[in-house]
């Protein structure tokens, strides 16, 4: 097998990996940028709205990022994210992205629905001037470090296993919001670079933060689109019953879905789910000209094939799992707790806390990816010779290579285990049932003899362990903060919660730690 070989590798073809490759080579490192599907393309970056915190004010947007992560962002990390904003925004600016500025936010002008990928194109034409080279279509296996190397296993779109070798490797993976039945992201986000790092030696935190989107489109035929905060305040959101939802659950931040994004999304899931009542946002009545204010609600329109003021009927609407806060154990640099791997962008844990706030996904990526490109080249331009360990590989390939699938339909039923028991709503004896369930899933994964590598396999193995750490860090936190809601403990617990859950593995299993602060 034939071994690639740069000083940086990344992981992820969004705005993080991309913004993380353009810091490595600006050092003068060579430096390839793996993907999942093609470069670029299919990421949350470029599927999103394009919405970025200007951060114009770095008080005023510190203060509303610690408000939404309610009192447990890391500190350090949110002060980062806010001061360096306004430099990476005009950084993007003065590369050629197309934005549209408001008084509080920068719309990237892509084509609708995908306005984000803007921000995808701006940053792809800065690496393809800076001579970064890219591979598509490959699933990052395995992870393995020895001799001052890092080596990754993949398996590319014709199930063939490709290796490469890195000083140092940045994972820029995004989330894992694919594992709930219904989500809004691109693709399979399903917490495969945690998984990798945790295999590698590196500690996770904070996953049982898992945001979901309030307002995202329920209409049969399409899928589960988010409506812009603005527009939607300017709209009746109201049940079957004509009752006026944030009237009824007291909801007063406004737009609702921007800043009430978790009291929204619980709200909307009673009348759902368990009053039986479906949710409706009614647009009529909002006039041509605010539409035309508002760039993130060209989506809404195009999708649905309508122009300014066009709807002739209510839209149904429903939450969505939508962002993962919790990841990768970071500190400012984007280092993680195993030498020469970093993190940044979703993949990351910390920065925001126990809930996102709106426009701040995409500072994440931008900000941190800069600052994880810069000290992975550090740490690479330090390393000394290098060499891949050909046995590892090859023991790497052997283990899973023999993993196959033994029925169908299984990362279906653990997307409906991850929505039943560990979606808006959690208690203990749910969390409980989940997490053997997903035992249960992960089991009916077998070895088989052979090297081949079955991608389907590997990747439901990847998304339950994954899913079982998020049940599993669900039900140890045992109070409602932000994203996290627990029937059974419905209060803020400051005195018993106020910090961060992590866990790592060891020789022995899991350990997990709760840090204060």
């Amino acid at each position: 097998m034939e071994i690639m070989d740069c000083d940086v590798l990344v992981m992820g073809s969004g705005a993080a990996g991309l913004r993380a490759a353009i810091g490595a080579r600006e050092a003068g490192l060579d430096v390839i940028v793996l993907s999942r599907g093609f470069p670029g393309k299919a990421t949350c970056t470029g599927l999103s709205g394009g919405v970025i915190s200007t951060g114009t004010c770095v008080q005023a947007h510190l203060e509303r990022t610690l408000l939404a992560g309610r009192g447990i962002n890391r500190r350090d990390l949110a002060q980062i994210l806010c001061e360096n904003t306004p430099a990476r925004i005009a950084e993007l600016l003065g590369w050629g992205m197309k934005g549209e500025q408001h008084p509080d936010y920068i719309f990237a002008q892509g084509r609708a629905p995908a306005m984000g990928e803007e921000i995808v194109r701006c940053l792809m034409e800065k690496n393809l001037e800076l001579g970064t080279r890219f591979i598509g279509k490959i699933k990052g296996v395995a992870l393995g470090t020895e001799n001052s190397s890092w080596t990754l296993l993949g398996l590319n779109s014709s199930g063939e296993w490709q290796a490469f070798s890195a000083a140092a490797l940045v994972l820029a993976t995004g989330g894992a919001s694919s594992l709930y039945l219904r989500n809004d992201n691109p693709g399979l986000m399903i917490g495969d670079g945690c998984r990798l790092a945790l295999d590698a030696g590196a500690a996770l935190e904070d996953m049982e933060f898992v945001q979901f989107y309030p307002l995202c489109l329920a209409e049969p035929g399409h899928g589960p689109l988010v409506v812009a905060p603005y527009i939607a305040d300017k709209g009746i959101l109201i049940n079957e019953s004509g009752e006026n939802i944030l009237e009824k659950y007291r909801i007063e931040e406004r737009p609702a879905a921007a800043k009430a994004r978790d009291r929204l999304s619980q709200a909307l899931f009673i009348e759902i789910y368990r009053n039986r009542q479906q949710v409706y946002l009614d647009l009529r009545s909002v006039p041509d000209d605010t539409w035309r204010k508002d760039p993130f609600s060209a989506s809404l329109k195009h999708t649905l094939g309508v122009r300014c003021g066009g709807f002739k009927k209510p839209l149904r609407v429903a939450p969505a799992a939508h962002h993962t806060m919790g990841g990768i154990a970071i500190d400012g640099e984007c280092v993680t707790s195993a030498p020469g791997l970093f993190a940044a962008g979703e993949v990351a844990g910390g920065v925001h806390g126990a809930n996102r706030a709106g426009g701040n996904g995409l500072c994440e990526a931008v900000v941190f990816g800069a600052r994880a490109g810069k000290s992975a080249a550090d740490w690479a331009s330090g390393a000394g010779k290098r060499r891949p360990n050909r046995d590892m590989i090859k023991e790497m390939r052997m283990e899973w290579g023999s993993l196959r699938l033994t029925e169908p339909g299984l990362f279906k039923r653990l997307q409906k285990v991850m929505w039943k028991y560990g979606g808006i709503f959690k208690d203990k004896d749910g969390l409980l049932h989940g997490q053997a369930q997903v035992l249960e899933i992960a089991a009916s994964i077998r070895d088989f003899p052979g090297e081949t590598g079955e991608a389907g396999a590997i990747e439901l193995l990847s998304a339950a362990r994954v899913a079982w750490i998020i049940l599993k860090a669900a039900q140890k936190r045992t109070e409602t903060r932000g994203s996290h809601f627990r029937d059974d403990h419905p209060e803020q617990n400051d005195h018993l919660w106020r910090g961060h859950l992590q866990m790592r593995q060891t020789s022995k299993g899991d350990a997990w730690e709760f840090l204060p602060g």
